[in-house]
Order: structure tokens, then C-alpha cells, then sequence
């Protein structure tokens, strides 16, 4: 049990997995679009984690630190390897991001009905299309916009005893939330089936049957590792199904 905790600590409440998980999807578009490099996927990594590290204890002194750190060393790579226009986009990710948190600016994008439900999606579409891809693949901006939203609404409906803010279930219900999440992965599948390469395709179409099964059995009580860890598995799940069918 103490090992079990151990790893929790390390890799959940670091946030160090839902970074990893970001990144290898990160990765598995990268590859699709032939883009693929260690640097840029390095970047999206320590972005990811900044971020959602930033998300989590933003309140706390040690993570201003942190983030201040990661700020200088992305800096600092993007600086060195890529171009001013390839940082100047990773500075409006950053931004839209930090707005999304920023609590002492009196603009927390949270407080507004129904932004966190797309804007997660939007933000995450932003991170792994638009930044780090030379030119703009709409057909992947759409697949990650609809995919990231429909496995996001089932953390929502997990959160729906304590948001303080108007959430999606609120409004629609549990049900039509799930609906919706149903209605997202459909779209996002006929995307990859029509634009991806066969092989990403298939990785994709697969994940999203997984995502539906784990989206009908969400629920308020379910335990925290079903979203903390099944649920957040879902982003890497394309690359591992890829690895394995090569």
C-alpha cells in the first residue's frame, strides 16, 4: 500500500502523468504529420506539466517558484532551437492558459458559465495543433477540440457536488452530458477516418471506443483512480495502440 501511495504521490498528484499522457499525444500527431521531434516533444512536456502544475497549486509559493523555472528553461530551448515565431505562438498558449487560473487578475475564465467545459478542449487543441505544427491541420484541431471536450465532461460530472461554478451537467443533466460526450467522439472519429493515415485512424477509432465505455460507466462515486488514472490514460492511448500495431 505504501509503494502504491508512493507512486500516486509521484506520479498523480505531480502531475507528472496527465503531462506524460498530454505529450505522447502530442507525440502520436507529431508523428502522423511526419513533424516529430525530441526537442519539440520535450517542450510539450515540461509545458504541460508547468501548466497543469499551475493549475493545481497555484496558490501555493513553491509553485511560483516552479513555474518561474519551467518559464525560463522552455524559454530558453524555444529560444536556442526554434524560431521567434515558434515561441511568440508557445507564449499565447501560455497566456490563454494562465488566464484560465488567474485568480488575483479577477478574470478566473472558471467563473463563467460553461467556459471550463470547452475551453480545456480549446486549449489542448491549441498545445498540440497549432504550437507546434508549422502549418495549421484543422482536421487535428477539430479531432483533439471534440476529443479532449468529451473526456473532460465526465470529470465534470465527478465534480458536480463541488463546483462552485455552473458546470455542463448543471445545465444539460448527467445523461445529456453523456449524450454529448457520444455526439463528440462520433464526430472526432469520422474526422480521423476521413483525414488521418490509416494506421493513426485506426489508433484513434479504437481509443474512442474505449473512451465511450468509460464515459457510459462514469459517475459521481466512482473511485478517484477511474479518472485520475483510466480516464487521463485515454490521451496516451493512441500512441500505445500505435506502437502496437507497428
Amino acid at each position: 500500500m505504501n509503494v502504491i501511495n508512493l507512486l500516486k504521490n509521484i506520479l498523480l498528484k505531480s502531475q507528472i502523468y496527465v503531462s506524460l499522457c498530454a505529450t505522447l499525444l502530442g507525440v502520436f500527431i507529431l508523428q502522423e504529420q511526419e513533424s516529430y521531434q525530441n526537442t519539440l516533444a520535450f517542450i510539450l512536456f515540461l509545458t504541460f506539466w508547468n501548466g497543469y502544475f499551475f493549475t493545481v497549486y497555484h496558490k501555493r509559493k513553491f509553485a511560483k517558484i516552479w513555474n518561474i523555472l519551467g518559464f525560463v528553461l522552455i524559454s530558453s530551448i524555444l529560444l536556442k532551437y526554434f524560431d521567434l515565431n515558434f515561441y511568440l505562438k508557445w507564449l499565447i498558449v501560455l497566456i490563454l492558459g494562465f488566464i484560465y487560473n488567474a485568480d488575483f487578475l479577477n478574470i478566473n475564465l472558471r467563473q463563467f458559465s460553461l467556459v471550463k467545459t470547452f475551453y480545456v478542449g480549446f486549449i489542448w487543441a491549441l498545445s498540440l495543433v497549432w504550437f507546434p505544427l508549422k502549418e495549421m491541420n484543422w482536421a487535428w484541431f477539430f479531432i483533439i477540440f471534440f476529443y479532449t471536450s468529451a473526456i473532460t465532461f465526465p470529470f465534470e460530472i465527478r465534480d458536480l457536488k463541488r463546483d462552485d461554478f455552473t458546470t455542463l451537467p448543471m445545465k444539460i443533466g448527467i445523461q445529456n452530458t453523456k449524450y454529448l460526450s457520444y455526439i463528440f467522439l462520433c464526430l472526432s472519429s469520422v474526422l480521423a477516418i476521413y483525414f488521418m493515415k490509416f494506421e493513426f485512424a485506426i489508433s484513434l477509432f479504437l481509443t474512442f471506443t474505449f473512451a465511450f465505455i468509460l464515459i457510459y460507466f462514469s459517475h459521481q462515486k466512482r473511485e478517484d483512480w477511474y479518472y485520475s488514472f483510466l480516464m487521463e490514460s485515454l490521451s496516451l492511448m493512441p500512441f500505445l495502440i500505435l506502437v502496437l500495431l507497428k
